[in-house]
Order: C-alpha cells, then structure tokens, then sequence
C-alpha cells in the first residue's frame, strides 16, 4: 500500500465514529466505488432507451403505409336461385379486374313484399352484376334507379350495356355526367361522348366486336344526332339524323330509322359519319318494337319483324326487299348478339304464368338466354337462369360469347 493511500485511511479512521472501524471504512469505500462504476453504464442505457423510445414515439406520430384494401367478398347466387333475397346486397364492383359480366338487372330497392315501398337512394338503387360464374357486385359510381320526381313511386332508370363478350360495361357515371366503358379486363375506364343530364341519357348499343358504342339520344323531336364512339380512346364522331338500329360486327357499317315514321328511309352510313346510300323499306316491314342490334356481323342483313312480331324479316340493306320470312317459335324478341350470318342470341322470359306470379307476395320474374336459328326458326336455351323478385325491374344481357 502507498504511504499517501496509508495516510488517507488512518485520517478516514480518526474522523470516523468510535464503534466504526477501519475495516468497515474501507468496505464502504469500495461499495461506494463499484455502485458509481454500475450507475454511469446504467445510466448511459437509460439515456439511449429513453432515444430510442421518444423516437419511436415521434415516429409513432405518421401513419405506416396501409396494406393494399382486399375488395369485399362477391355474392355468390347458385344457379336458379333468387338474385336479390331482400335485405342482402352484393359488394361493390373491384377496381381492377373482373370475370365476363352476362346479366345485369336493378330491382328499385324491391321490399319484402308488394305492400312495402323503400326509397329509391343508396345501394340498393345501384346496377347489380353478375358474372359468369355466378358472383355479383354492385356498381358503385354508376348511376341505376331513380326518382323521376320527388315522392313518386315509379322509377326511371339510367342505361347499362354489356358486350356480347361481357368483357365491357357501358353506364352513366355520375361524377362525369357522362357515358363511360369500363373494361373488365383491367379496369380502366374510359368517357365516351359530351355530357348528359340525367333526363337525356341516351341509349346505348355495342357492335359485335365491343370496339364502338352506339349512343342514341333520348330526343323526341329527334333534333340530336346519334353518337358513334370508340372505346378504347374515347372519341365519338356524329352519325346522320335517326336511329341507330344496327352496327355490323366491327361497325364499319351502321344503319339508322326512323322508328316513329315508317315510310322513312333507311340511312346506311360508314363510322365516319358518311352517308353512303338511302334505301325505301318494303311496305311490309316494322321497325316499332325492335330491340338490340339488328345488323348482321357482314352489315347485309337487316332482322326485323311483322307487326305482331312472330315472323322473322331479313331485310337486304343495299335495297330494302325482304331477302326471307321464318316464323320464330316464341316470337322474334330482342336481338342481343349475332352468332353468325344466321343466328342471333336472344334473352327468353321464363317465368311462372301470370296466374301463378299474382299468388306470390313479390312477383318472380325469370330469363334465359335462347340461341335462335334463322334458318329453322327454333331456338334451344343455354346458359343459367337468372331470376328476381321484385315489382319493377329493368335488366341488362350479354356476354353471349364469354
């Protein structure tokens, strides 16, 4: 031990407490060492912890990045049961992509049964889809059912439109107050056309391959011409005055009428708008009633009907004769896509017989689509059934060639 340490403690020892000894002076001074030896690296961690946790604290403050939203599950509907069970509604349409759409329908907020009257706002007045297999969504930023005036019970619906493929949708979006397409295969949704209030929506129609868009106004003294627009890039050029009744399959030619007067004309055009010849109808033929597109996929057929729609007319475009006539077990009905040169898709009513739906509390409406066959005038069903309850509707069909 040095002679200074030695000192040291003998002045600790003389200045301490009588039954306090040099030993236990010593023992302290070494407790006393290790403590503050422990305490800085004690300290030092503290210190770092407490960083570490205000900074986790500030960092606390932002948001993490969320994950991706999954989109609510489908409603999955089994084949031949009801669509719209009341009370339950489909999950909104994805934003990306989506399976074949083949049937669409609005059921105006339907009630438990005919003596329940709902307002026609909210989900329940939006466009419901359904797809291929089977699931169903609701169209969010579309517009469906609406009130034609305030506390009226009747409805007025906004247009829907399916591609023979089911690959497209066409609808009336509300923030653009315009016509879009949405192409189910991504996504992405393109305007089509000028703005619409909601009263002069047009009509709308797909050519056979899905490419154009037919838009006829809603105009009764038909002083606005039609629209034909692109899909893919949202252009529309103006079609001459009339109708739109029937686009061939890629609407290079579209042909328009005047379903309000027959002895008009018809007016063949190409997509740009050129008129390319005026043809005289034969006597005989009705365009009252026709529904869909009535153009053969090679634009030199027209398909109308006689005035009680049981008989099938193909007409020659080129020079308005009557090429044939072929009654059509179940009558000629809405053409909803062509299949060829001689058969087109048609949806079918299939429902119960008028006495069986009024013992119902709601009505059951049901449809099917039927491929009909121009050369023997039979038609044979495929496909699902899609059936609804409800006491007005409005349907949409397509994807006939999904």
């Amino acid at each position: 031990m040095s002679p200074r340490l030695h000192d040291a403690l003998n002045e600790l020892a003389a200045g301490a407490p009588p039954e306090v000894s040099a030993d236990r002076v010593l023992d302290g001074a070494r407790r006393r060492r290790r403590i503050r030896l422990i305490a800085v690296p004690t300290v030092a961690a503290a210190a770092a912890a407490a960083i570490l946790i205000g900074t986790a604290l500030v960092e606390g403050r932002t948001e993490p990045p969320r994950p991706a939203e999954r989109p609510d599950p489908p409603l999955v509907t089994e084949p031949g049961k009801i669509l719209n069970p009341p009370g339950v509604l489909p999950g909104p349409l994805p934003k990306g992509k989506v399976e074949p759409i083949v049937y669409a329908f609005l059921d105006h907020c339907r009630g438990k049964n005919l003596k329940e009257t709902t307002s026609v706002t909210g989900d329940c007045a939006q466009w419901r889809l359904v797809g291929r297999s089977g699931k169903q969504w609701r169209l969010p930023d579309g517009v469906g059912s609406r009130a034609v005036r305030p506390d009226d019970y009747m409805s007025g619906d906004a247009p829907l439109e399916i591609s023979p493929d089911g690959r497209r949708i066409a609808y009336y979006r509300a923030k653009d107050q315009c016509i879009v397409v949405r192409d189910l295969t991504s996504g992405k949704v393109t305007p089509v056309g000028p703005r619409w209030v909601p009263s002069a929506i047009p009509s709308l129609m797909f050519s056979g391959d899905g490419t154009r868009l037919a838009l006829n106004p809603r105009d009764e003294t038909r002083t606005s011409r039609p629209l034909l627009g692109d899909v893919r890039t949202g252009t529309s050029t103006a079609l001459p005055s009339g109708t739109v009744i029937g686009l061939s399959q890629d609407a290079s030619t579209v042909v328009l009428g005047d379903i309000w007067n027959e002895k008009a004309p018809l007016t063949v055009s190409g997509a740009d708008g050129s008129v390319r010849s005026r043809v005289r109808l034969d006597p005989t033929v009705s365009l009252r009633g026709m529904d869909g597109n009535a153009l053969s996929p090679d634009g030199r057929r027209l398909l109308a009907s006689t005035e009680h729609m049981d008989k099938a007319l193909l007409v020659n475009v080129q020079t308005g004769k009557i090429a044939s006539t072929l009654r059509i077990t179940g009558g000629v009905g809405t053409v909803g896509a062509w299949a060829g040169p001689t058969a087109y898709f048609s949806p079918r009513d299939v429902s119960a017989p008028p006495g069986r739906r009024l013992e119902q509390e709601t009505p059951s409406e049901a449809s099917r689509g039927a491929l009909v066959d121009l050369t023997t005038g039979k038609y044979r069903y495929f496909g699902r059934t899609f059936r609804i309850e409800t006491t007005q509707a409005s349907q949409a069909f397509g994807g006939y060639l999904s």
